[in-house]
C-alpha cells in the first residue's frame, strides 16, 4: 500500500482523496483498518516494514470494502493476519477469498512455516471465515479463539 493511502485511511472516512484513492464503502474504514495503517506506518516510520508484510485494501468492482494483512513480518516461522469486512460486504465470501489468498502469499515466503489468526469468542463469522480458508482451531483463551495453518513446505524450500 501506497504511503499516502495509508496515511488518509489512518486519519478515517473523510480522508479519502477522490483522485488518488478509489471510491470507499460505506463505514469504511473500520477501526481495525485504522490501527492496521496505523501501526503500518509506525514500521515505515522506523524501517522495519518488509514487503509483504503490511496492511492491503480488499476491493470489489473498484470499491474498498475491507481490509487484510500480515500484523508483521514472522517471528519464528508464525505470521498473524488480520482482517475485516465493511458490515454491507459480510457473508458473501469476500473475506474468505482475501485471506485464502494471503495465504497463497504466504505459502510462497522464505522463512513462514504457519499461519495464525484470532476471532472474538463471538465473532462466529471470522471463525467459520478461517475455518473455510483452511484454518484449525489450536486453542482458546479468556478472550480469543486461535486459529493456524501449517504451511506445506516446497520443494527447495
Amino acid at each position: 500500500m501506497a504511503k499516502g493511502t495509508a496515511e488518509r485511511v489512518a486519519r478515517g472516512s473523510r480522508a479519502r482523496d477522490p483522485e488518488a484513492d478509489l471510491e470507499w464503502a460505506l463505514e469504511y474504514p473500520l477501526d481495525g483498518d485504522i490501527r492496521a495503517c496505523v501501526a503500518y506506518l509506525g514500521q515505515l516510520h522506523k524501517r522495519v516494514y518488509r514487503e509483504p508484510f503490511g496492511y492491503y485494501q480488499i476491493v470489489v468492482d473498484r470499491v474498498v470494502v475491507g481490509g487484510i494483512g500480515f500484523h508483521g513480518p514472522p517471528v519464528d516461522g508464525l505470521v498473524e493476519v488480520g482482517y475485516a469486512v465493511v458490515p454491507l460486504w459480510r457473508g458473501r465470501g469476500v473475506a474468505t477469498e482475501a485471506l485464502r489468498r494471503v495465504l497463497d502469499v504466504a505459502a510462497g515466503l522464505d522463512g513462514v512455516y504457519r499461519v495464525c489468526g484470532r476471532a472474538d469468542a463471538g465473532n462466529v463469522a471470522s471463525q467459520r471465515v478461517m475455518a473455510a480458508a483452511g484454518m484449525q482451531l489450536v486453542g482458546r483463551d479468556p478472550d480469543f479463539l486461535h486459529y493456524e495453518l501449517e504451511l506445506e513446505l516446497t520443494a527447495g524450500a
